[in-house]
């Protein structure tokens, strides 16, 4: 008898129901940014247009202004609460300008002004390059 019991015990023990799961606390979402923008453009200049939805806590947004890949312009700016940003940036006539957001060093927008110049596409098998 005393067999049968420590292998039911036994048996019992390695049984899923026979005891009370725990459960994590749960844990709310690490509070974040959200922010939308546009270009708009001027006459030499371009103005970025931030919309900071969600800002959890003071802190800088930092803005890295490209041309290209070469670094234009970098400036922060110390936000203490959601609202709206507005930023001249300089631009020549021509060119691929892009806009980097960063909050933290990490990027959260990106916004891109005229046409990236990018190699030609690959030749069709059995074609010739630079026939059309």
């Amino acid at each position: 008898m005393k067999r049968a019991l420590l292998l039911l015990l036994i048996l019992l023990g390695g049984c899923r129901y026979t005891f009370w799961p725990l459960i994590p606390p749960q844990e709310s979402y690490p509070p974040r940014v959200s922010l939308t923008g546009k270009l708009v453009e001027g006459e030499g200049q371009v103005t970025a247009v931030l919309q900071v939805r969600r800002w959890p806590e003071p802190d800088y947004l930092e803005l890295r202004w490209y041309k290209g890949d070469e670094l234009v312009e970098a400036r922060s700016i110390w936000l203490e609460k959601a609202g709206e940003v507005k930023v001249e940036l300089p631009r020549e006539p021509d060119g691929f300008y892009r806009l980097l957001v960063l909050v933290q060093d990490r990027p959260v927008l990106q916004l891109d002004l005229g046409e990236p110049s990018l190699p030609p596409p690959p030749a069709a098998p059995g074609q010739e390059p630079g026939a059309g």
